[in-house]
């Protein structure tokens, strides 16, 4: 994991105070610590359980980077200076935290516990009480892909309602309800894209246009703040610029930025679903003996 050095603030955000060069402020977080400490332990401890098994094949050395590799970039995203600079100076820095939750790290981690795999990293108590009967509709509608579209959708777009935005930058516990609501969603949405779950997994074909549909989604809301004034008033009022940006192009950055990664992640993903759908079609073609006449 990467240890943050000084300086460092603790509290619900990071601020830069007397002067301080705003890249140099680290956020002292015990909860997220322990929080991601805790999850490598639980990962480390259930693919060694898996591995010792004889199924290495299914606990793999690349699903191990992949998944801490996703734990270190919540640490960038969550602690670093960009925590600081995302949320007082730059939309487009907050942007890129955002995009950092809930795409880069999800998707990352989301390779690491593909396949089996996750039921060994689950504590075996969270495994019994999700197996109790009480559980099993609301599993079922959370493991819906619809139930995760929705969600998706609405993380994505109302928290950049200026409102709400503001209120959760002056709000520590809405501040932390907003990052952890796009790490819960995008994880969600990428389990369906990747397919990690086996009996919930839709077709490639499905999981492609899926995938195109929160794109459609994300250029939506890019737009949105694409064709408006500059909305939150943290960013107008702040009279250090960072990189000489105004608001005006900081916001444009901002939703240049959700819409070009969203592109990258989400095309690519569809690209490959569809790819991967055709080929499938065409060896079940081949497969079938020509009826001759």
């Amino acid at each position: 994991m990467i240890a943050p050095l000084l300086p460092l603030q603790s509290g619900g955000h990071a601020h830069a105070a007397g002067g301080a060069d705003p890249w140099s402020v680290w956020a002292f977080e015990p909860v997220v610590l322990l929080v991601l400490g805790a999850l490598a332990v639980l990962y480390a401890r259930g693919w060694w359980r898996l591995r010792s098994r004889g199924r290495g094949d299914l606990a793999t050395i690349w699903r191990a980077f992949a998944f801490y590799a996703g734990l270190n970039i919540l640490v960038i995203a969550l602690l670093s200076p960009l925590h600081n600079i995302a949320y007082n100076y730059l939309l487009s820095a907050h942007m890129v935290q955002h995009m950092m939750l809930g795409d880069v790290a999800t998707i990352l981690m989301v390779l690491g516990l593909s396949g089996p795999l996750a039921l060994f990293v689950v504590p075996r108590p969270v495994l019994r009480f999700v197996a109790r009967p009480r559980m099993r509709p609301v599993l079922r509608f959370v493991g819906r892909p619809a139930t995760a579209f929705v969600a998706w959708f609405l993380v994505t777009s109302i928290w950049y309602f200026p409102a709400l935005y503001d209120a959760a930058l002056a709000s520590t516990f809405l501040h932390w309800t907003m990052q952890i609501s796009i790490i819960l969603t995008g994880f969600m949405v990428w389990s369906h894209i990747i397919g990690i779950v086996p009996h919930l997994t839709m077709s490639h074909a499905k999981r492609s246009g899926y995938a195109m549909g929160l794109l459609l989604v994300s250029m939506i809301v890019g737009k949105f703040l694409f064709l408006r004034d500059p909305m939150y008033d943290i960013y107008i009022n702040q009279p250090e610029r960072i990189f000489g940006l105004s608001p005006e192009a900081d916001q444009i950055r901002a939703s240049m930025l959700m819409m070009s990664v969203h592109m990258i992640t989400l095309l690519t993903a569809a690209t490959l679903l569809i790819w991967s759908h055709m080929d499938r079609v065409v060896a079940e073609r081949d497969s079938v003996p020509e009826l001759v006449s």
